[in-house]
């Protein structure tokens, strides 16, 4: 695999950047920085991976007083990503696509949940370094989370592609 890093902060989104709960960032301009980018430049997918975030608000000041998980969503679905919706009569199979690439657990003391240590793992993507994405910031719920200017938050993104031989030499069948 390559790997490739991306600080996002969003004070510096193209938009979004007085409402950071919906920020995009246009990443296509990565290839004017990164000299071995031209190889992956017109790859379909990649692989993206939240490996830091920070948020400047407490679990106390959320507009809503349920944040128990922060989702970050980046727009578009994922190929391999689901996720759990209600029952209905138009989807009576209670799944649908996700778009989640990272999970936040927010500081509660009446929940357990898994350490803030935890590692978000990588996510198979569309290529994010062909133009703009999107990032948005939910709670457990699927509601928008409320963040002002002053309340924003940075991301460490990792982003990783197949290298050209990797792609070659993988068998169609894994027996193990």
């Amino acid at each position: 695999m390559e790997y490739f890093e991306i600080f996002l902060n969003s004070d510096d989104a193209i938009s979004g950047s007085s409402t950071p709960h919906a920020c995009s960032f246009n990443l296509g301009s990565v290839n004017d920085f990164v000299p071995n980018m031209y190889m992956y430049q017109n790859s379909n997918y990649c692989f993206v991976k939240v490996k830091y975030f920070s948020v400047k608000e407490t679990k106390a000041n959320f507009t809503t007083a349920t944040v128990d998980t922060i989702l970050i969503e980046m727009g578009g679905s994922l190929p391999n990503s689901v996720k759990s919706d209600s029952l209905s009569q138009s989807n009576p199979k209670n799944m649908i696509q996700s778009n989640i690439i990272g999970l936040v657990p927010t500081d509660l003391g009446t929940n357990t949940y898994s350490s803030i240590t935890y590692e978000n793992d990588f996510v198979k993507s569309h290529n994010i370094f062909n133009g703009v994405i999107n990032i948005n910031l939910k709670d457990q719920d699927l509601v928008s989370l409320t963040l002002t200017g002053s309340k924003g938050w940075t991301m460490l993104l990792c982003v990783a592609f197949e290298k050209q031989p990797d792609l070659k030499e993988k068998s169609n069948i894994d027996y193990f």
